[in-house]
């Protein structure tokens, strides 16, 4: 045996407990502060040593004899399954006063049958549940449109920068509009893609059909995808007035991040309702 390595084997409980002892070395390490270094490395010591704990409680034997039963239970419940299935058909249904295998099995099927109609009733209530749920998604929706609209109409300006300053004792807020005038270049897109949102989802609360539901949805995905292209064409924004240091650039990139994820987002959403209608359209002519 090699000088200096000790091969005596060691359980999963302590190996874990080791590694998560380490990485909490290793988080001591990264972390300068003396007391985050303490509390991450007590974590680690106390996650290691709670490992350990549950670990020791699980003897390999009684694990193997648990195993050795589960295994045996099983076997016996396959033979009993293969004699219930496959006895014969001729047997008489009683025998000293007993249910013959082919009772049982005629009671079996007609649980399963029982069965079988409480989970078509339950996927009934599910597809009302789920109109329920559309309809409220189609209010939500035509609610938020409309909000949407006379903000963006009337109040857009409370979209600002607010600070506080004091000028000859008397302090008051300051609100710096964060949208430029460029933001009117994007409002007529804005008010169309608003306006056929709150109609789309009227339409689909009179008539709420599938293929309707997707082509409705890959209009309003248009014209949302055309809201965040001006938006990002044109960046209506005037960063430049917080204050603080590289907030201008900071906010622009995560603007651009975000726009840019959104409209991701809306092309996948119109490609995957496009292959919907498609594949629908076939099963219809098959």
């Amino acid at each position: 045996m090699p000088e200096g390595k000790d091969n005596t084997k060691k359980s999963p409980g302590e190996s874990f407990g080791e590694m998560v002892r380490e990485f909490g070395n290793a988080l001591g390490e990264i972390f300068k502060d003396p007391k985050v270094k303490e509390k991450a490395q007590e974590f680690a010591r106390s996650t290691g040593e709670a490992v350990q704990t549950f670990t020791d409680e699980f003897k390999e034997e009684e694990v193997k004899k648990k195993f050795k039963e589960a295994g045996k239970a099983a076997k016996e419940f396959g033979e009993k399954a293969a004699k219930k299935f496959g006895a014969s058909k001729e047997e008489s249904p009683q025998k000293n006063g007993k249910k013959s295998p082919e009772s049982d099995l005629e009671m079996g099927i007609e649980k399963a049958v029982h069965w079988g109609e409480h989970i078509a009733a339950r996927k009934d209530n599910h597809s009302g549940s789920t109109r329920v749920q559309r309809l409220v998604s189609y209010n939500v929706a035509i609610v938020w449109s409309f909000i949407l609209l006379i903000f963006f109409n009337f109040f857009r300006q409370y979209i600002a920068y607010y600070h506080y300053e004091m000028a000859e004792g008397v302090g008051q807020w300051i609100r710096e509009p964060l949208l430029s005038t460029e933001f009117g270049t994007v409002l007529p897109i804005l008010n169309i893609a608003l306006i056929l949102s709150i109609l789309g989802n009227g339409i689909l609360i009179v008539l709420d059909r599938y293929l309707l539901r997707q082509g409705i949805s890959i209009v309003l995905h248009v014209f949302s995808l055309a809201v965040i292209l001006s938006f990002l064409r044109v960046f209506p924004f005037n960063f430049d007035l917080v204050p603080f240091s590289n907030a201008a650039q900071v906010l622009r990139i995560i603007a651009t991040i975000i726009f840019i994820a959104i409209a991701i987002g809306l092309i996948v959403g119109i490609i995957v309702r496009i292959v919907r209608i498609v594949i629908t359209t076939i099963r219809l002519e098959t």
